[in-house]
């Protein structure tokens, strides 16, 4: 890994941290937060797979990449179940979309995405 890609890794693996926390913390009341969270799923694993794509060098690492972070959206679901949280198939669609959106965001914007980090010298 670059010397300068420490910054990406370590983004990644706080987004990795804080999926793997808050997804398994065991709900602590009943206080039910006006929100939707199927977006925080979506913005999450939008930012965890565009920080893991920029990690990578070619097709088959990008390819394996994603296929882990759905996996791993799969699995965070399943294990929820253990921990008094309920699993939701609509919790993994939105990691899935999410995922998606990533792809997508690091398809149209990988050159300005780098460029700006050379830029600011978090890469070499």
């Amino acid at each position: 890994m670059f010397r300068g890609r420490r910054f990406i890794f370590l983004s990644a693996l706080v987004v990795f941290v804080a999926i793997t926390a808050l997804s398994l913390m065991p709900p602590r009341t009943n206080l039910t937060i006006p929100t939707n969270d199927k977006v925080g799923h979506f913005i999450a694993y939008a930012v965890f797979s565009l920080n893991i794509l920029l990690l990578g060098k070619n097709i088959m690492q990008y390819t394996v990449s994603t296929l882990l972070i759905v996996t791993y959206g799969i699995l965070i679901e399943f294990l929820q179940s253990f921990v008094g949280r309920e699993t939701s198939f609509y919790d993994f669609l939105a990691n899935s979309a999410g995922v998606s959106i990533g792809i997508v965001l690091f398809l149209l914007f990988r050159k300005a995405i780098n460029q700006i980090l050379l830029k600011f010298n978090v890469i070499s």
